[in-house]
C-alpha cells in the first residue's frame, strides 16, 4: 500500500487537540505496543507529543499519522512514537534514603551470601532504565564500597522500551540537573566536565568516565514481553522504580509476573514510592524486614493473599 504524499501540517501556536475518537485510537495503539495506558486527562499531553511526530514526517495531521502507522512502512515509526510519549525523568542518586537502605540492608549482605555460595557473578537489572542514571548510580555505589574490585563479578543491565533513552544511556553525558545529587568526591573522580561558564553554569555537561560506563550494558526491550524478559536471564536484584505507575492493572500483572520470573528465589525487587502492586501480591509481596528499601520478594505458590 503506497502512502500518499501530503502537505506538511502548518505550524500553529495553538495547543494541538485530539478528537475523542482519535484519542481512543491512539491510546489503544500505544497500549497494544507498550502496555502504557493513557487516560483522557492526558489527551493534551498525548496530542502535543504526537504532533511532534506529525511535523517530523511532514504529514497533514493526526488522522494522516494514524493511517501511516497502519501501513507496512509505518511500522518503523512505532518505536519513534513510543520514544516520544515515554517520560524519562530521572537523575543520579534519586530517592537517597531508599538507596541507603538498599546498600546497608540488602546489597552488602546478599553479595556476601553469594560469595559463600561460590556464585561468581552478581546480576542487577534496571527495568525502565531511561537515560541510565539509575544503573550508573548503582555502579558508582559498587565502586565507592570497593565491591567492584572484589572477587564477585557484577553484571549491570539496563532495559528500556525507548531506543532514544538507550542511546542517551550509552552516551552517558548528563546535565547539571542529573548529577546534582552525586557526592562531590564521586563527581570529581568519575565524571569529566565540559562546557558551561561561570555566567551560564547550566550549560555544563558531565561525561561519565569509561571505567563506570563499561560496568553497565543497556538494551531496548519491552517488559510486557515475556520472551524478551526471559532472554535476559536471572537477577539477584531488580530495580523497577517509578515505572508501574504508567500501567493499568492488566499490564501491571504481566510486568510483575515477568519480573518475578527473572528474579532469583532469594532476590529482591525494589519498587518506587508511588507504586502500588497490592493486586499482584500473589506474585511479589513486600518484605517487612526491608521496608525502608521498598523491597519485594517472590510469593511462595499457595500463599494466601491475606498473609502475603
Amino acid at each position: 500500500m503506497a502512502f500518499p504524499a501530503l502537505a506538511p501540517a502548518a505550524l500553529s501556536s495553538h495547543r494541538p487537540q485530539l478528537s475523542d475518537a482519535l484519542f481512543r485510537q491512539f491510546a489503544a495503539l500505544i497500549y497494544r505496543l507498550s502496555g502504557i495506558r493513557f487516560e483522557t486527562a492526558k489527551s493534551y499531553f498525548l496530542a502535543s507529543r504526537i504532533n511532534t511526530r506529525v511535523h517530523a514526517l511532514g504529514l497533514g495531521g493526526f488522522q494522516a499519522y494514524l493511517a501511516y502507522l497502519g501501513t507496512p512502512q509505518g511500522k518503523a515509526e512505532h518505536a519513534l512514537l513510543i520514544n516520544e510519549i515515554t517520560i524519562n525523568e530521572t537523575f543520579f542518586f534519586r530517592h537517597q534514603p531508599q538507596l541507603q537502605a538498599f546498600q546497608n540492608d540488602i546489597l552488602i549482605s546478599l553479595v556476601a551470601a553469594r560469595r559463600a555460595q561460590n556464585q561468581p557473578t552478581f546480576r542487577i537489572l534496571s527495568a525502565g532504565a531511561s537515560s541510565g542514571d539509575e544503573l550508573y548510580t548503582i555502579a558508582l555505589m559498587l565502586k565507592n564500597l570497593g565491591l567492584a574490585a572484589g572477587a564477585t563479578r557484577f553484571e549491570l543491565i539496563g532495559v528500556d522500551i525507548s531506543q532514544s533513552a538507550v542511546q542517551k544511556a550509552n552516551a552517558a553525558v548528563y546535565r547539571n540537573y542529573n548529577v546534582r545529587n552525586v557526592p562531590p568526591a564521586l563527581l570529581r573522580q568519575y565524571f569529566t566536565a565540559s562546557g558551561g561558564t561561570q555566567a551560564s553554569p547550566g550549560a555544563r555537561a558531565w561525561a561519565l568516565k569509561p571505567e563506570i560506563r563499561k560496568m553497565c550494558r543497556f538494551q531496548q526491550g519491552n517488559l510486557m514481553d515475556a520472551a524478551c524478559t526471559a532472554a535476559l536471564g536471572t537477577f539477584d536484584i531488580i530495580f523497577c522504580r517509578n515505572l508501574l505507575i504508567y500501567f493499568d492493572e492488566a499490564s501491571k500483572q504481566q510486568v510483575t509476573a515477568n519480573l518475578a520470573a527473572m528474579l532469583a528465589n532469594d532476590g529482591f525487587v525494589l519498587f518506587g514510592h508511588s507504586e502500588n502492586i497490592a493486586n499482584q501480591r500473589h506474585i511479589l509481596h513486600a518484605d517487612p524486614a526491608h521496608a525502608a528499601a521498598i523491597a519485594y520478594v517472590k510469593t511462595t505458590p499457595g500463599t494466601s493473599l491475606a498473609s502475603a
